[in-house]
């Protein structure tokens, strides 16, 4: 995976990583848990390194309690 820069982070850009994590053409809905898209821990785990290797802090357990791509948008909009 080419590492993106902090300045290339969009929503457009976490649905289209989320989209390759969880291996599914299907549209995902912004509000809809992850989970219920195929989404497992080992995932999250690896987008949370990936973030940090970017310069966005956010935790496994900060992904991890709020599955689901505005949540997520929200806290990484909040950590640029």
């Amino acid at each position: 995976m080419d590492i993106a820069q902090k300045a290339d982070l969009t929503p457009e850009w976490l649905a289209a990583r989320v989209q390759k994590m969880i291996e599914d053409d299907c549209e995902i809905e912004p509000s809809e848990n992850l989970v219920l898209y195929g989404l497992d821990s080992i995932a999250v785990m690896t987008f949370s390194s990936e973030l940090k290797q970017i310069g966005v802090e956010a935790s496994f357990e900060e992904l991890a309690r709020e599955p689901a791509l505005e949540n997520w948008w929200a806290l990484i909009a909040s950590r640029l």
